[in-house]
């Protein structure tokens, strides 16, 4: 790094520290703005109250009130919720609020398996005497549906191909550097629960590049496809363990959210299971990796209050409810059997091994598509008819018409599971599912704070993020200029055109002409703008460099080092971990921006 940028970084790292120091002070000040400014809603007065006071737990739970409650049109409705969200999001410190989000987020778990261990009691009674279970007919429909969909049995060749490694922490890799070198490479990494073992050699088999890390090679360079002697290695390098580790992250004020981190090599299997399940979901128009169908259902739900407007729900501690019995009740036996053996039996928390009674915990690789199947299941067991048309599932958002709404949730109790009343919206004129927010065909979407205004970079998010659409902009403009005070002049980047959230300001309309890092030369704008480059994983990539396996993580779609003397080898980078820099960009104002006729 040259004079100038090491210069710039202790210049950055002096305003955070500044602003650190002062950022709850910051908030509080901007908080009161907006209350100031928003003083003719009659509803936010207890909050200004106990603002005033400086009572925090009572500003907290007023701001949960606000957004348990119905409005009569949409602007209300937004600028309460939006209030809501700005407070109870916020990462408050636990003893300003009267709260212990930890021991909350420990409660809630320990109460959801505890609630999986009756579900499971009470189907296995159930699948001893079905008689006895009151959706006995739709129990069936279900079944049918899900073999239907996935096959009596797995095919284990095409999950073995889609087996693959995470980008995050698992057993035995945690930290910064838990990318795909680091588990390969690793001598603690190779964990895996004791049901996974063979699966997991499985996997390996189907990646050339990932098997040669277990093959000798010749004097010649050839390697030995001695398979017998790869299970051999793999099996030595092994670390059995029966357990997930438990960890708990950021949720709201009030809790936290519990998660969980598989054996490496559990989590490789479980991603082909994971990407097999999707795959065949996509044969029934459930698309993972597309929330667009929610979002629209949801707009037209919000228009049609009739019984065949669509309505949304929303389970609570969805990824915890997946209690095992259930699934083996619905599921065909041999792809129960993967399941099971693949899953994690036991967690660990503060050195503590307890049993799971969930069949999996949000973290597991397959966690996401099962819980997805289970309900569409019932969706389609309840005569919600076709799949994308008139229901659509993407994880524990469920879309239904309103005239079966009734019968759908009445099937998911009995399956264990509990409806979050604060997010099922079946009357009146408001829906949410997979992030959109929808008053009678309005766009009533908040913005979340949910960090602090300690950094160049927070301030940023705040400015860019706060405008995402034309009511969070008229809501927070009363502290834009408030927020912009917070950052010294020479970090003020204003730019004409917007940009990644955290690298600069996206300009309002003008504000970018009277700034001195935006300027207007030869027909182009230049500007300035922070770049947060992922730092690369030099030690580790030293240590392998001449292993011919590391080709399977460049295929994999890694970026190529451009320079240097690892030029060619994959970027593999550390997690949440970048170094910043100050650097330009430009755009020439002769271009297409002009609106076409």
């Amino acid at each position: 790094m040259n004079l100038k940028g090491r210069l710039f970084n202790q210049r950055l790292f002096q305003v955070n520290t500044d602003l650190k120091k002062a950022s709850f002070r910051s908030y509080l000040r901007i908080l009161r703005l907006v209350l100031d400014s928003h003083r003719d809603v009659v509803e936010f007065k207890p909050l200004s109250d106990a603002l005033r006071a400086k009572d925090y737990g009572t500003l907290l739970r007023e701001a949960g009130l606000l957004s348990s409650q119905k409005y009569d049109d949409h602007l209300l409705h937004f600028k309460c919720n939006q209030l809501s969200l700005f407070i109870r999001k916020y990462p408050w410190d636990p003893k300003l609020i009267g709260a212990d989000p930890l021991q909350t987020a420990i409660d809630d778990f320990t109460k959801a398996n505890r609630r999986c261990a009756r579900v499971n009691s009470k189907f296995d009674l159930l699948k001893i005497d079905p008689s006895r279970d009151p959706f006995r007919d739709e129990g069936k429909r279900a079944m049918q549906w899900i073999r239907g969909l996935i096959g009596s049995s797995p095919r284990y060749d095409r999950i073995f191909r889609k087996c693959d490694f995470g980008n995050g922490a698992s057993v035995g890799v945690h930290g910064s550097a838990t990318h795909i070198l680091r588990k390969l490479s690793s001598e603690t990494a190779w964990t895996v629960g004791p049901g996974a073992i063979n699966h997991a050699f499985g996997g390996l088999l189907n990646n050339a590049h990932y098997l040669e890390s277990l093959l000798d090679r010749g004097p010649s360079g050839v390697v030995c496809h001695d398979y017998e002697a790869a299970f051999k290695k793999y099996v030595s390098r092994l670390d059995v363990v029966d357990y997930n580790k438990l960890a708990f992250v950021n949720k709201t004020a009030m809790t936290h959210r519990s998660i969980a981190m598989e054996p490496t090599f559990s989590g490789f299997v479980q991603k082909g299971i994971d990407e097999e399940l999707r795959s065949f979901l996509l044969n029934v128009n459930i698309d993972l990796t597309d929330q667009t169908r929610n979002q629209r259902l949801a707009r037209e739900g919000s228009v049609d209050d009739s019984l065949d407007g669509f309505v949304t729900m929303d389970i609570r501690g969805a990824s915890n409810s997946v209690a095992y019995s259930p699934v083996k009740y619905l599921f065909p036996e041999a792809w129960y059997d993967l399941l099971w053996r693949t899953r994690s039996h036991n967690y660990k928390y503060r050195d503590e091994v307890e049993p799971y009674h969930m069949l999996c915990s949000m973290g597991n690789g397959f966690c996401f598509p099962i819980e997805t199947l289970m309900f569409a299941a019932i969706c389609y067991a309840c005569d919600c008819g076709t799949p994308g048309v008139d229901f659509s599932v993407y994880g524990d958002d469920i879309i239904v018409r309103k005239r079966h709404a009734a019968k759908v949730m009445s099937m998911l109790r009995h399956y264990g599971y509990s409806m979050n009343t604060d997010k099922t919206f079946v009357e009146g004129p408001f829906r949410e599912s997979c992030g959109a927010d929808w008053f009678s065909g309005v766009d009533v979407r908040p913005f979340t704070l949910d960090y602090k205004l300690d950094s160049v970079e927070n301030i940023f998010k705040f400015l860019n993020l706060s405008r995402r659409s034309e009511a969070t902009t008229a809501f927070f403009d009363c502290v834009r200029s408030a927020v912009i005070a917070l950052l010294p002049d020479d970090f003020r980047f204003f730019r004409p055109l917007p940009g990644d959230p955290d690298t600069g300001i996206d300009s309002t309309g003008d504000e970018h002409l009277s700034s001195p890092h935006c300027l207007f030369k030869r027909g182009k704008w230049k500007w300035k703008k922070l770049v947060h480059d992922p730092i690369i994983d030099v030690n580790q990539l030293r240590l392998v460099q001449n292993d011919p396996w590391i080709i399977g993580i460049a295929l994999r779609g890694s970026m190529s080092i451009p320079s240097g003397e690892l030029m060619g080898l994959p970027a593999v980078t550390f997690r949440r971990k970048t170094r910043t820099k100050l650097a330009s960009d430009s755009y020439a104002s002769t271009s297409n921006w002009l609106p076409r006729y």
